[in-house]
């Protein structure tokens, strides 16, 4: 991939200098250090990273396999943690609750790109309960989720719609499926970039669907938290928005939204003080760090100063 993209310069980074404190300021939850699987790998077609950096592969690599004793065995010396299930593909993904058999699904309905059975949920909570381990799930924020939605006057996309949420909940209850933790989404700030049409949602308004998810919860699963809203941000560039200001004056990129987890925090705070009648916070504040860009990512050649995770190795 490097001879591909040709020469990259590389970011000389301040040094750094850590004191340690006598006595500890805190303490941290025992699972704060976890693992994920990308939704890309579970749902059908799959989708994910294709390794020469050409894109991604489609439907070439088969459904993650939850049933392999090894990784069951691995995982569970790891525990207790929490085991993330979401990245791109979560808001595209339908949950095809009915299909429990190894047969592919059918394919996705009209606004969604990929399937995710009720055969495959269950096998994820079987491998969740021997290992010892708690689900993080990121919902479908998507267009799928906002079908039948009108346009809201600031511009974004419809509301978003619980009804799969509550379906998917109910379903996580029946069968025992470990989830303590929903997203709603994920990196909201760049979904202009990973959709198409491309879906626009402000911080504002993503507080309001906050709060229809938070309704939904406290209805259906009252013992989980939320979590959001799960941002893209690198520390040394900023936001997706920040990164690509230079193409978006130039008008070749979609609307975006910019200082999205400000913005966010700042309506959050202005809904519950007007008397919202559902939290419009997630109880579990979330955004992706970054420290570097993989050589397989387009923002990398967007922009070149920015040190690929080689660099940083």
């Amino acid at each position: 991939a490097s001879e591909r993209l040709g020469p990259r310069p590389t970011m000389r980074l301040p040094p750094t200098s850590v004191t340690a404190a006598k006595s500890p300021a805190g303490t941290i939850d025992e699972r704060y250090l976890s693992f994920c699987v990308d939704l890309g790998m579970i749902a059908q077609p799959t989708r994910f990273w294709n390794p020469d950096g050409s894109g991604e592969t489609v439907g070439e690599r088969p459904p993650f396999d939850f049933s392999r004793p090894r990784l069951r065995r691995l995982c569970g010396a790891l525990s207790p943690a929490y085991l993330r299930v979401g990245g791109t593909e979560a808001d595209r993904v339908y949950y095809a609750l009915e299909q429990r058999g190894p047969q592919p699904p059918p394919p996705a309905p009209a606004g969604y790109g990929t399937v995710v059975t009720g055969g495959q949920l269950i096998a994820m909570g079987e491998f969740a309960r021997e290992a010892g381990l708690e689900i993080s799930l990121t919902l479908n924020a998507g267009w799928g989720s906002r079908a039948g939605s009108a346009p809201r006057p600031d511009g974004s996309a419809g509301a978003w719609r619980p009804d799969q949420a509550v379906e998917l909940m109910r379903f996580a209850e029946e069968h025992s499926i470990p989830i303590s933790v929903y997203e709603l989404g994920n990196e909201p700030n760049a979904w202009p970039l990973f959709h198409s049409p491309p879906l626009f949602v402000t911080p504002e308004s993503y507080v309001a669907d906050l709060a229809a998810l938070a309704a939904v919860r406290d209805v259906e699963a009252p013992a989980a938290r939320l979590s959001g809203p799960g941002t893209a941000f690198w520390p040394a560039i900023g936001e997706v928005p920040t990164l690509l200001l230079p193409s978006l004056l130039r008008r070749r990129l979609p609307r975006l939204a910019f200082s999205f987890l400000p913005r966010l925090a700042a309506a959050s705070a202005a809904a519950e003080a007007g008397g919202a009648p559902s939290p419009c916070r997630a109880d579990i504040l979330s955004w992706h760090y970054y420290p570097a860009l993989s050589d397989r990512s387009p923002l990398a050649r967007a922009h070149p100063a920015t040190p690929p995770a080689a660099a940083l190795a």
